[in-house]
């Protein structure tokens, strides 16, 4: 150890015997403690709502969309099989949707049904509030989201009419027809704008009143990170009058506007880590006040202003490092604590989530620690500035 580190240590500690340390050190230290714990517990959670958003719309939704430019696909057989075979895909569904209106006494909600063969939905088996989704290989049986089926006061066996707008065919054209439909089953995916309007009919069932064919392809991959590479073998392989979209482009607005609130919630607390450090530059300031006859000496002993910088730098860092372990210690435990005991419970019918959802990774608590660590150095340059400004013929003329 120099001797720069061992005065800057010295200075630390309280006059008083039986304190180690001196209370505006312990000031400093909390401070820039309370600022790196609330940065990370922040952060965690902003982190466990964008991952529980992610996995929930990743839960109901497709990794790849594929449509055809022309219309419905004809031949959707061929094309799943094809496409069964390319590498990272886990499951290929045909599907059709149609907008209508579903009526249940004098209850009328808008709806999109969606038709899915029953096989292909076992994504959604761990939804299911009530009933089963093998009720979908029964004839006239429909899923219904639990919002759509409050609106429409129907439960599980239950029988009500789909109003489909271009069902029916007439002398004069498309005409509306109406399905009576039974609920095979409810299910709730978490995210009210789906459940607020969704219902799945088996696809056979919806090709009778559209006609065959299937209006789009659902692909799942096996890493939903490999999406645009998976995208680029499937467009290579259907060729061109097919458009394909992955789910990062779908929701590319709502996961750019959480990273863009994580970002701006990470700024605020830094200035809030960066105001507790100001407690070191008040800290340093009246330690430089105190010890400016030894400074004096030091100087008048040969010491650099280099060296007589380094003493309150190591100082003030010290502080910075100590605070910043603490307060990352701390948040740390705290949010692996809710993250196995889920203590902090939140309504479940307001926010489809029982319990608070928190995310942390050592990355982001060893980003946090050295951002709060520079804020903490550059707070220790004026203090020891001026400490290098002292005049020791000065300060010792009457000592």
């Amino acid at each position: 150890m120099n001797y720069e580190t061992a005065i800057a240590l010295r200075y630390l500690r309280s006059k008083r015997k039986d304190k180690f340390i001196s209370f505006t050190t312990w000031i400093a230290v909390v401070g820039i403690a309370i600022g790196v714990m609330a940065l990370i517990l922040v952060i965690a959670v902003m982190t466990g709502f964008q991952d529980e958003i992610r996995d929930r719309i990743l839960g109901v939704n497709p990794h790849i969309l594929i449509v055809n430019v022309g219309g419905d696909i004809r031949n959707p057989e061929s094309v799943v099989e094809m496409l069964k075979k390319t590498d990272g895909v886990s499951g290929v569904m045909p599907f059709t949707t149609f907008q209508g209106m579903a009526q249940s006494g004098k209850q009328v909600a808008g709806t999109v049904v969606k038709g899915m063969n029953a096989q292909d939905l076992s994504f959604l088996s761990h939804l299911v509030k009530e009933g089963s989704i093998d009720a979908l290989n029964t004839k006239g049986n429909v899923l219904v989201a639990r919002e759509l089926a409050r609106q429409l006061g129907v439960s599980k066996g239950d029988v009500f009419t789909i109003l489909v707008p271009f069902g029916g065919v007439s002398p004069m054209g498309a005409t509306p027809e109406t399905v009576r439909v039974r609920v095979g089953a409810i299910f709730q995916t978490g995210m009210y704008e789906i459940d607020n309007m969704l219902m799945v009919m088996s696809l056979a069932d919806v090709q009778l009143v559209l006609g065959a064919g299937v209006g789009g392809i659902e692909v799942k991959l096996k890493d939903v990170y490999d999406a645009d590479t998976v995208r680029a073998a499937l467009a290579k392989k259907l060729g061109p009058g097919y458009v394909l979209r992955t789910w990062m482009e779908m929701n590319r607005n709502l996961f750019s506007a959480l990273k863009l609130e994580k970002i701006a919630m990470f700024i605020i607390l830094a200035l809030v880590i960066l105001v507790a450090s100001f407690n070191i530059i008040s800290s340093l300031v009246m330690t430089v006040m105190e010890k400016k006859k030894d400074i004096a000496i030091l100087k008048a002993m040969g010491a650099k202003n280099r060296s007589i910088m380094k003493i309150f730098m190591a100082e003030g860092l010290t502080i910075g490092i100590f605070g910043a372990l603490v307060g990352s210690l701390v948040g740390y435990v705290l949010c692996a604590i809710e993250m196995r005991y889920r203590i902090i419970k939140l309504p479940e019918d307001v926010y489809y989530i029982s319990s608070l959802p928190t995310k942390i990774s050592v990355s982001d608590v060893v980003l946090i620690a050295v951002v709060t660590i520079l804020l903490c150095l550059f707070s220790t340059l004026y203090p020891s500035y001026k400490a290098t400004k002292i005049d020791p013929v000065e300060t010792l003329r009457y000592e």
